[in-house]
């Protein structure tokens, strides 16, 4: 049979109708609603994938890690997530707590956080990865298996994930913003729903640390005795949390990483006075918010 454009067989198949094939999955929330639906009975797993110590092969300690998962763990529990945390696992086991966080029900919550805190990069093949214990592991391992056909009870809600890892060796100088000469700048101080379907990669949101290619800093100025961009959400899911949104408060943060911070490493020109700014990809399609339990 003749496929049209859009690849189907041609036939004119409505919202609801069933396709051969694609798997079925709770209905968390209406199609048309705005935000996702917080109203479950458990906010839902905070799952904190964290390193402090490598193999002999592997990259250097992270002196910051204790204080990375503490500040983490209090920010998550504030938004009455149930928080997990795991050291330093080697990469069969990494993989296996993933797919393991994966085949839970998770159908009485509202949503799951993925937090990775270890040494990243790129490979020869331009495909980033993280540093578990003795092997690294490609980044997309994080939420390959979240999608909706693999983990059901987790359709149409919300899956955070927040990698504090670097993405390179690249850093970056800024630029200086500079006022205009001459001119003067004001400032002011569930009904009934048919059945829908929806993309595998959807719900999704993952948020850098650092720019592709570029280094993550730590600092232990300023206040920041960590990972920067881990100091920051930490900062903002704490102060913001019970009132605004998820993406406005994570531009918040993106925001105080970029314009806040600059490293500090006198003598040393390539690591001293560098910006640092996270970066997000998200297929989130409503807004989230922590509404109190």
């Amino acid at each position: 049979m003749e496929k049209s454009k859009d690849g189907s067989d041609g036939k004119n198949l409505g919202c609801g109708t069933a396709i051969q094939d694609r798997p079925d999955a709770p209905m968390p929330v209406g199609r048309t609603d705005p935000d996702y639906n917080m109203r479950h009975k458990e906010r839902g797993h905070a799952l904190v994938l964290a390193y402090e110590n490598f193999s002999s092969s592997g990259p250097p300690r992270r002196s910051c890690a204790e204080h990375d998962v503490h500040i983490v763990t209090k920010a998550f529990k504030k938004l009455n997530f149930v928080v997990t945390t795991h050291w330093d696992l080697r990469k069969e086991k990494f993989l296996a707590t993933l797919k393991q966080e994966s085949e839970r029900d998770h159908s009485d919550h509202d949503c799951l956080a993925v937090v990775v805190m270890s040494h990243g990069g790129v490979n020869n093949n331009k495909e980033e990865f993280i540093w578990t214990y003795d092997n690294k592991v490609d980044t997309t391992e994080l939420w390959k298996n979240f999608t909706p056909e693999k983990c059901p009870s987790l359709a149409g809600k919300p899956k955070l994930f927040f990698i504090q890892a670097c993405r390179g060796e690249n850093v970056d100088k800024g630029v200086r913003l500079q006022r205009p000469r001459g001119l003067q700048v004001q400032t002011d101080s569930l009904p009934i729903e048919r059945d829908y379907a929806i993309p595998l990669y959807a719900d999704m949101l993952m948020m850098w640390a650092s720019y592709p290619g570029m280094f993550a800093f730590k600092s232990g100025n300023n206040g920041i005795n960590g990972s920067v961009f881990l100091h920051f959400l930490s900062k903002v899911l704490t102060e913001d949390g019970d009132q605004h949104d998820l993406s406005s408060m994570l531009l918040r943060v993106t925001r105080e990483v970029a314009i806040v911070y600059e490293s500090y490493v006198p003598g040393n020109f390539d690591l001293d006075k560098n910006k640092q700014i996270p970066y997000t990809v998200s297929t989130l399609m409503r807004k989230v918010f922590f509404n109190p339990k």
